[in-house]
């Protein structure tokens, strides 16, 4: 059952996830899987814990910048077979000006790379 309240789009991007504990900051690279207005799947060879608070920096073609977002994982998947890693993302914090990039990406994503 789909519990997601906008599809999503399958995303060519790399995101760099930054989280902070005990005063250290851990940074790793991740890639992106498929995103949407309110969150994210990433796929790596690492995860975090559910609940874990990231600041994130998604780097799209379409986008000269970094999108800016404090999300958090609320899903963490594992894949034995293909010894793949993925977190499930929910967006928690946003600007104004990263949410407009992110939904033009979404855009441009959803109208020219076939995710109709």
């Amino acid at each position: 059952m789909e519990r997601r309240k906008y599809k999503r789009v399958t995303v060519d991007a790399y995101v760099s996830a930054t989280l902070t504990t005990n005063g250290d900051h851990v940074e790793r690279i991740f890639t992106g899987k498929n995103i949407g207005p309110e969150g994210m799947f990433l796929v790596s060879n690492e995860s975090f814990p559910t609940g874990t608070i990231l600041n994130l920096k998604i780097h799209t073609p379409s986008t000269l910048e970094p999108i800016n977002v404090e999300a958090k994982v609320v899903r963490v998947a594992k894949d034995e077979n293909l010894r793949v890693i993925g977190m499930g993302l929910a967006f928690i914090k946003i600007s104004e000006n990263a949410q407009k990039e992110l939904l033009k990406h979404l855009y441009l994503a959803f109208h020219y790379t076939g995710n109709k």
